[in-house]
């Protein structure tokens, strides 16, 4: 259970992390240029957006969701359900040729090759890395997380102890920063609404691959919590040299080139490892989304859908990331009015599905492992536990034995 909280956590990461928060751009943008009331944005925007992966990957797990709509339909009336559904559909599609388009302009600001070029490789990567299972894109978003962590951990020492001014020194500087937002408060709020519907359809999908729901809202949490201090180590880090970066279109490769050149290239391969992390999130939730009734359609629909992406994506980054993303917040606002008020209205339900699933999952053990005693009335509370659940039945029952053989074999290779 630990190991696939801190799985999921990482996946939350890698997913959140795209090529405008990668690139510095989204930063600059929303906090940044708003001087020392963008600071204390930043601080809002890191809890409420923890907050928000709690609450999400504990409903995809709850209802056990293999796509957004399950839970859009499950805590909202079938008219705004399709209305989010259909918005979530673009969301994903923009949110992928933003990061298509991302990967190319990291690639051309590094070593000056054609925007095509890097785009193009990433679309082969997102078409490559959907050929595999949800579980399987979980581990590949999350095993690139470490790096990210380390590489902007380094980069926020370097500019703490390296700032061009103090925070006052700094502020007009940072205020002459254009931004497509009105106020610090208004694009702290419009920044988690952002992140949120770009990443809710694949984190309800990762929670629905999780069995118990305490442990999917733990890794939300727990993801949502090292996105924040990512977000925060970076919008100091960009603040302290606001006077060098702000205006580049990759501000944090940017900020990295100045520590040393071969740490610019190397952050670059970083940076591009982070947009594909959202770019695959995306492109395998819309997929998802629109195969729905004909899952086996998967595999022709993610190459068609990654290769319109890439037509699309020679609007340019700078420009997607100022006008696009903010209208995405605004509308993003409403999602997580929606689905924190389901999560309320289902909170007393899933606390009693956790100890119910608890309980079933005990029961297996017991069932399946000969080693001890099992009763015909332990039998028949397994039965009733399972015919309370809000799941269907015999999914249910597959999913529990399948998972709890896995642990007595791994379990009994370790003995």
């Amino acid at each position: 259970m630990l190991r696939r909280t801190i799985t999921t956590a990482l996946a939350v990461v890698g997913l959140a992390v795209g090529a405008g928060f990668a690139s510095g751009r989204e930063v600059i943008q929303y906090f940044v240029s708003f001087g020392i009331p963008g600071l204390v944005g930043a601080v809002l925007a890191a809890v409420l957006f923890s907050l928000m992966c709690l609450v999400v990957l504990q409903l995809g797990s709850y209802y056990r969701a293999s796509e957004h709509s399950a839970v859009f339909n499950a805590v909202t009336t079938p008219f705004l359900s399709r209305a989010l559904d259909l918005f979530i559909i673009f969301t994903l599609f923009a949110t992928g040729f933003v990061m298509i388009a991302g990967a190319g302009a990291n690639l051309n600001q590094q070593f000056g090759v054609p925007v095509w070029f890097g785009s193009l490789a990433l679309t082969l990567l997102v078409i490559v890395a959907g050929m595999l299972d949800v579980r399987r894109v979980t581990e590949v978003i999350g095993v690139i997380t470490p790096v990210i962590v380390v590489f902007i951990t380094a980069a926020g020492i370097y500019s703490f102890t390296h700032p061009a001014g103090t925070l006052s020194e700094l502020a007009p500087v940072a205020s002459q920063v254009p931004s497509t937002l009105p106020n610090w408060l208004i694009s702290s709020l419009n920044y988690v609404a952002m992140g949120f519907a770009l990443a809710v359809s694949m984190a309800i999908v990762m929670g629905g691959d999780m069995l118990d729901p305490k442990s999917a809202g733990r890794g939300g949490l727990l993801g949502g919590a090292t996105y924040g201090a990512l977000l925060l180590i970076t919008t100091f880090a960009l603040y302290f040299n606001v006077n060098y970066v702000a205006y580049a279109e990759m501000p944090t490769l940017q900020l990295v080139n100045f520590i040393h050149p071969i740490a610019g290239t190397v952050m670059s391969a970083v940076i591009f490892a982070m947009i594909f992390n959202t770019a695959i999130g995306m492109y395998y939730a819309l997929t998802s989304r629109v195969v729905a009734k004909r899952p086996e359609r998967f595999r022709p629909t993610i190459v068609v859908l990654a290769l319109a992406g890439f037509a699309v994506s020679f609007v340019g980054f700078g420009n997607l990331v100022s006008y696009l993303f903010p209208v995405i917040g605004y509308v993003g606002i409403g999602i997580c009015l929606v689905i924190a008020a389901g999560w309320l209205k289902a909170r007393p339900s899933i606390v009693e599905e956790i100890e119910r699933r608890t309980r079933i999952r005990q029961l297996f053990r017991k069932k399946l492992d000969k080693s001890q005693p099992y009763s015909p009335a332990e039998e028949r509370h397994l039965r009733k536990e399972i015919h309370a659940s809000n799941l269907d039945n015999d999914q249910l029952w597959r999913d529990v034995s399948d998972e709890v053989t896995a642990e007595l074999a791994k379990d009994s290779d370790q003995n």
